[in-house]
């Protein structure tokens, strides 16, 4: 599949410009697949017990997912692919037992779950990423960068060991700096945050790309967390207004990219998340249920937390639209993916690491109004 990819790029280019590929992975903490396919939610989205200000929601309708969401589904489904609406046969999982936030992170960027890491303390991750592995590589030398709005993906990403450029959390920018980047340290340590451990997502992004600007990473990944800690807030307004925002972010980051010609048509973007979360009056929540107090046996998990959604634009990325899925696809897949989308094997250094998308294939299972979907996996 690595040729494939590198077929396309080389296909795509202007006669005489050598093929670079690049890859950008963007996460929003915790969003389910219903609002990204669906919308609001019509069951939590007029109640007065999550939403204290209906003003701020007023434009997202349920059943109207691009009114929420519209750089996602007007620009990348209409020229990449999306996976993960289970209303129409498309399912993609976390394989990780916990679904939670740092064994997300740990399968989606390293591959494969590990038992081992099964909360969110800041314990440096004994496992090596695919941008650590990337970072190591000759033509990617110090050509990978990370971006989080949580304070924990310096430990997710061992940066002690890795030696990987992460600003995450309120961590300002260090180093010789741009004007733009002596502002946002500044506005940032001005600004607080609802959040004890969280940043807001706008200095994430702005970060990021002034990064991008100046440095020219060839693998960027940028985290964004808000809508997850609204989601546990329990402020539906909140949690839908900033999966909207993220939207923009994303749609003011691949004008970015196309505006570059150092990017331009040489950019593969993905888009995911790092779990999902449960329906009706569990939506606050992922992972286990909370214990009845007295209560000694096993405590389940929330339904839906297993559940996630992906979407790719870029060279080497079918324009099929939702995909449809007759085994399920799993998120450890992503880190294969975006060292594919490079010219790297990475499951030939890792063998925990589940396969890379196969894109390609799944032209084959574009879920369509008109013709039945081809009942194969395409992986």
């Amino acid at each position: 599949m690595k040729l494939n990819w590198l077929v396309v790029f080389a296909l795509l280019l202007p006669f005489g410009l050598k093929a670079e590929p690049k890859v950008v992975l963007v996460s929003i903490d915790g969003v389910r697949w219903q609002e990204v396919f669906a919308g609001a939610d019509p069951a939590l989205y007029q109640q007065s017990q999550w939403v204290k200000t209906p003003e701020l929601i007023r434009a997202f309708k349920p059943g109207k997912p691009e009114l929420l969401m519209p750089f996602l589904h007007n620009t990348v489904s209409q020229q990449g692919i999306t996976v993960g609406d289970r209303s129409q046969g498309s399912a993609i999982n976390v394989s990780n037992p916990y679904q939670i936030s740092y064994p997300g992170y740990q399968e989606l960027l390293a591959g494969f779950s590990d038992p081992s890491i099964r909360s969110n303390n800041k314990v440096a991750n004994p496992n090596v990423t695919v941008l650590e592995w990337l970072n190591q590589q000759p033509r990617m030398q110090h050509k990978v960068a990370a971006f989080g709005s949580w304070e924990l993906f310096p430990y997710i990403l061992n940066t002690e060991r890795s030696g990987l450029t992460v600003n995450a959390g309120f961590m300002p920018e260090q180093g010789k700096l741009s004007d733009k980047q002596r502002y946002l340290n500044q506005l940032q340590a001005k600004t607080p945050s609802p959040f004890a451990s969280v940043r807001l997502d706008v200095f994430t992004q702005e970060f990021a790309l002034e990064h991008m600007r100046l440095h020219k990473p060839k693998l960027l990944y940028i985290a964004l967390g808000e809508a997850d800690d609204f989601a546990h807030l329990g402020q539906y307004d909140q949690y839908l207004a900033a999966i909207h925002r993220s939207d923009q972010f994303i749609a003011d980051l691949w004008q970015e990219l196309q505006n570059d010609p150092y990017y331009r048509d040489q950019t593969t973007l993905l888009i995911s998340t790092d779990h999902g979360r449960g329906e009706a009056a569990q939506w606050r929540s992922h992972g286990k249920s909370a214990a009845v107090p007295g209560y000694k046996g096993p405590v389940p998990q929330i339904a839906g937390s297993e559940h996630i959604w992906l979407a790719a634009i870029g060279p080497g990325i079918p324009a099929t639209g939702l995909i449809h899925t007759s085994e399920t696809w799993q998120q450890g897949q992503m880190a294969a993916t975006m060292a594919a989308a490079l010219g790297f094997d990475y499951q030939a250094v890792q063998h925990k690491a589940a396969p890379a998308f196969d894109f390609n294939a799944a032209i084959h299972l574009a879920v369509s109004d008109t013709a039945p979907a081809v009942d194969r996996q395409g992986l």
